[in-house]
């Protein structure tokens, strides 16, 4: 939904297929030849639609396939051009070769550009910690990216401690096929380095959302979360802006996008309600 609100709000030309809407490659966990067939389908797909470039999601395991397989597999991938933003004007030259941008360089270099405008406010019942997962981080050096997005669109934001972030984050087992199992032991014990983490700054600082660009880590991290850390919820970055977002013609925001209620919404009703009293 985050993604959707915010291509809406830059009203851009854009496609989403129901073929290829799924870059997790799950080929990746049991051979090389069946993940560059999956791996195919995005560039398959783009050819049939005739797009210019591509534009990927907060996916883990599909980014560190792409980066560090996809263009000697499947490319080069010449029917496409290299990914200019048609906002900005930014040329991506990380993606020259595979034609393909991540969604958090997308949106950073918007925010940089000030091409959207945020009411930081709306998260401000959220006191938001990041991780790193392994793919996008040390996989493919994606650190700063989600990070400005988050510090752009919210107010209450706090790092876990140096040595438990970046290129020395902890593995929560999520992104190596370890917690998409139903083992739950094995899931906790494979977790239980992160869920000390986070538990050390919602101690400290009262984090109670832990934000991540994975797909699976926000699949198996809320009930990791439970057990270390009781009270931390998991979301992904675009839900934050998704949040913040000011969109062209809106009506009074009440509700996130969970649907619960935003910061002081209840006390501006009660307002209301005076007023109307009084008259």
């Amino acid at each position: 939904m985050g993604y959707l609100m915010l291509l809406h709000e830059l009203g851009l030309d854009y496609t989403w297929s129901t073929y290829a809407s799924e870059g997790g490659n799950f080929g990746f966990f049991t051979s090389m030849d069946m993940a560059k067939r999956l791996n195919y389908k995005i560039y398959a797909e783009a050819k049939r639609l005739g797009v210019k470039w591509i534009l990927g999601g907060e996916c883990g395991h599909m980014w560190r396939v792409l980066n560090q397989y996809m263009d000697t597999w499947n490319g080069p991938a010449d029917f496409l051009e290299e990914p200019v933003s048609p906002i900005t004007g930014t040329k991506f030259e990380n993606a020259k070769s595979t034609k393909m941008v991540h969604i958090t360089e997308f949106t950073a270099d918007l925010i940089k550009h000030d091409k959207l405008k945020f009411d930081k406010s709306r998260n401000d019942h959220l006191n938001i910690t990041f991780h790193d997962s392994c793919n996008t981080a040390r996989g493919m050096g994606i650190f700063d990216e989600p990070r400005y997005i988050i510090r752009n669109t919210c107010n209450n934001f706090f790092e876990m401690s140096d040595d438990e972030t970046r290129e020395k984050t902890f593995c929560c087992g999520s992104g190596s096929g370890l917690n998409a199992g139903e083992n739950m032991e094995l899931r906790m014990r494979g977790g239980m380095p992160r869920g000390h983490a986070v538990k050390k700054v919602q101690e400290k600082y009262g984090v109670n959302m832990l934000a991540n660009i994975c797909a699976i880590d926000r699949a198996v991290l809320p009930p990791l979360m439970d057990y270390w850390a009781p009270g931390v919820d998991v979301c992904g970055t675009h839900e934050l802006l998704a949040n913040a977002l000011i969109m062209k013609g809106e009506t009074k925001r009440t509700q996130d996008l969970r649907l619960e209620d935003l910061p002081g919404v209840e006390d501006d009703d009660d307002e209301e309600n005076n007023e109307e009293g009084e008259e």
